[in-house]
């Protein structure tokens, strides 16, 4: 005869590899999603970032757009899908993409932050205070991810054709960065907006007004909603769908980062004599001499 216990733990175990298959689906999207967005702005890509200029910010534009094709890809389904991996695989493979991931969103949020200060016309003051505020983010990441990797246990895989990485205990603490990022962005956001308007009611260039603050305030919009999904849902759901939209927010932060110097450089390529800000332009060799 079976005992409680016994049932009791394998209905857990059906609800855990369940929510784990849940979580498989959206990291595929996720991976999906990556790929077709690259494939969408490839042509933009070559022409305005590979026929440009080496610089600081081709060099960050490169990183951040191509990392989430290791950690949120790459990694998340091996972690996912495996049927070979053991639990110190596993806890490498944790470590690896925490670390990639937080270091990715920290690059997105560097050029997002450059395309706001610019906006401001590189106000020093402004300056120093988002350097600050972008460092005390940064550091927060990092340490929370860490605590978050520190307090996960891994198990070998509780029968043969068990896949991906089999996590017996964890805690919620990366809520924490997807928080941070929701504060930060926010007030990102606002500093866009801000400008915006002024730049709305003198009825200037409505093109590039367009690009520049219009498209630029939806996508931090976006930004913010996604880490405030993230948020309501690892402190609402249970500890099994923790990673649930993880994979979809790092994905869709860099290709939206990439969107908004790849647009705002689109457009004004063929007008660079009357509007550049000098830092976030990803420079198009035909028109312009080397710099950042």
């Amino acid at each position: 005869m079976v005992s409680r216990e016994t049932v009791v733990d394998i209905n857990q175990l059906v609800e855990y590899v369940g929510a784990m298959r849940l979580v498989t689906y959206f990291n595929i999207s996720a991976a999906a999603m990556l790929v077709y967005d690259y494939f969408l702005t490839l042509g933009m890509e070559v022409d305005l970032v590979w026929l440009s200029a080496w610089s600081p910010m081709k060099v960050l534009f490169i990183v951040q757009r191509y990392l989430p094709f290791i950690d949120a890809a790459t990694f998340s389904l091996v972690h996912q899908l495996s049927t070979t991996i053991n639990p110190s695989v596993c806890k490498q493979i944790e470590n690896a993409q925490g670390l990639l991931s937080v270091t990715g969103f920290i690059l997105s949020e560097i050029i997002l932050t450059l395309r706001v200060w610019a906006v401001w016309k590189r106000s020093k003051l402004l300056g120093i205070a988002l350097s600050i505020l972008l460092l005390a983010t940064a550091a927060a990441c990092y340490v929370f991810t860490g605590l978050f990797q520190h307090g996960l246990k891994l198990s070998n895989r509780p029968y043969p054709e068990f896949q991906g990485c089999f996590i017996t205990g964890t805690n919620r603490l990366l809520y924490v960065n997807w928080l941070v990022l929701m504060v930060y962005d926010s007030i990102l956001l606002v500093l866009m907006v801000i400008p915006g308007i002024t730049a709305y009611r003198e009825q200037g260039n409505e093109g590039l007004h367009a690009v520049v603050y219009r498209d630029g305030v939806v996508f931090y919009v976006y930004l913010f909603v996604l880490s405030a999904t993230n948020v309501i849902v690892i402190k609402a759901l249970p500890a099994k769908y923790l990673y649930i939209l993880s994979s979809v927010e790092r994905c869709l932060h860099s290709a939206l980062t990439s969107r908004v110097l790849l647009h705002i450089r689109d457009h004004t390529r063929s007008m660079i004599s009357l509007w550049s800000d000098g830092i976030t332009d990803i420079q198009f060799s035909s028109f312009v001499d080397d710099e950042i």
